[in-house]
């Protein structure tokens, strides 16, 4: 009988002693995970449709499937977006400029930070006593010292640069005080109104002219979210990749395919990776916001 984690549910070889994805120890006499409640139900109406005539077919699949069904299809999700009018825009490349100029921003901080960190932790061997009588020890914390150093200000100078070509506020936010502004002409139009100071034929031609812009701003900034919200998934993909591979990564080890050295090299470039992808993800979305 195949075996399987219980943890992951990732099919096992029999002299497997750990999960070679999870990295978890195996279980003796795991049998195959049971299948989903929506597999199950597709197995039910099959086996329905073979024994009852071709007439009743279309009514015992929509009946069956409606009530165990836990998602959409696909193709649902896109007629329903088209009927919402909802079409999904390729991003303006001065826009998809401007959000990766916000990305390389805050990932130099972060590579900044970390090495300011990194300094911090080189300066305290300062205080070892071997820096006052090793020639060689205290050579070599100088050196460490002084190329961090320049690093910083490398990145620092970098940082300006970009901030120099940063459009602020972003232009979803520039849509949006454009939007506050629409909302406050037509509240103060009919203030007016009401007090007299406005004529009839004034009021009605400014109020479609303020609506139809608020309108035209609101799909602009709509236009520009989808857009930002696909990125965001597919970051977010990526980063299930890549957390995938560092699971795998620690399974090996476990398994005594990898060295301890080779695995804490391995895992800290993952981990790496990860903190980036998540920095992505956070810039991204405090743009739409």
């Amino acid at each position: 009988m195949a075996k399987y984690c219980v943890y992951c549910g990732n099919p096992l070889k029999s002299e497997d002693k750990f999960c070679i994805i999870c990295g978890k120890p195996v279980l003796a006499s795991v049998k195959k995970p049971e299948k989903p409640e929506v597999e199950k139900a597709r197995e039910i109406i099959s086996e329905k449709k073979k024994s009852k005539p071709q007439v009743v077919e279309e009514s015992i699949e929509k009946e069956d499937f409606e009530e165990v069904s836990v998602q959409p299809e696909r193709k649902d999700k896109k007629k329903d977006k088209k009927a919402k009018g909802i079409v999904e825009k390729p991003l303006p490349f001065e826009v998809k400029e401007q959000m990766i100029l916000n990305i390389e921003y805050n990932d130099i901080t972060l590579n900044k930070q970390i090495l300011i960190d990194k300094l911090k932790d080189i300066q305290k061997a300062i205080k070892d006593p071997r820096y006052d009588v090793d020639e060689e020890y205290n050579k070599d914390i100088n050196v460490k010292v002084t190329a961090i150093k320049t690093l910083i200000a490398e990145l620092k100078q970098k940082e300006s640069d970009l901030e120099a070509k940063m459009e602020k506020p972003f232009i979803v936010q520039r849509i949006q005080d454009d939007i506050d502004t629409k909302i406050f002409q037509l509240k103060n139009l009919a203030q007016q109104y009401k007090l007299h100071k406005v004529d009839e034929d004034s009021f009605e031609s400014l109020r479609e002219k303020y609506k139809q812009e608020k309108e035209t701003l609101e799909q602009e900034r709509e236009d520009l979210t989808i857009g930002m919200k696909l990125w965001i998934k597919e970051l977010k993909l990526e980063k299930a990749e890549l957390q995938s591979q560092k699971n795998l990564n620690k399974g090996r080890f476990s398994a005594k395919e990898l060295t301890e050295e080779e695995y804490e090299a391995k895992n800290k470039d993952y981990e790496l990776k990860l903190k980036k992808i998540d920095l992505k993800i956070k810039t991204l979305e405090d743009l739409t916001k």
